[in-house]
């Protein structure tokens, strides 16, 4: 009964974004489950320390508040945190528009030569990193 009366309230945050009547929950955005147990924190600072910087995984992710697709590319120098291509822009849902690549190309909003620099140096719309990962979707984590 809980259960129930938790998902009837959810907050819709991007109505029809994996399809028509398939929304994007405010509950969807930020750290998944998995990330939380492989890092071993709630904490997101630590967890994308954990997960981008100690492993070294790429990281995509959709902004809701901007609708802007972003990777952080971390296999190569300069590490790239950019804006992604929409590679289907004529989908009508949101998340079949980007695959989540942070190889391709794309606007380079901030740059830096150890992964240590991202946390504190990314600002997106005047906004800490801290702050857009949390209302954010996270796309690819590889």
């Amino acid at each position: 009964m809980e259960e129930k009366k938790r998902l009837r309230n959810r907050k819709i945050v991007v109505r029809d974004f994996f399809g028509d009547g398939d929304h994007l929950y405010e509950d969807q955005l930020g750290w998944t489950k998995r990330e939380k147990r492989e890092a071993r924190s709630l904490v997101s600072k630590e967890i994308f320390e954990y997960e981008v910087v100690t492993v070294g995984l790429n990281l995509a992710f959709y902004y809701v508040d901007n609708d802007t697709f972003y990777g952080i590319h971390t296999e190569s120098l300069p590490i790239e945190v950019k804006v992604l291509p929409r590679d289907t822009p004529d989908s009508p849902y949101i998340n079949s528009q980007c695959k989540g690549d942070t190889h391709a190309r794309g606007e380079v909003v901030f740059s830096c030569r150890d992964s240590k620099e991202l946390w504190d140096g990314v600002k997106i719309d005047d906004k800490t990193l801290e702050e857009v990962l949390n209302r954010s979707l996270i796309i690819t984590l590889n």
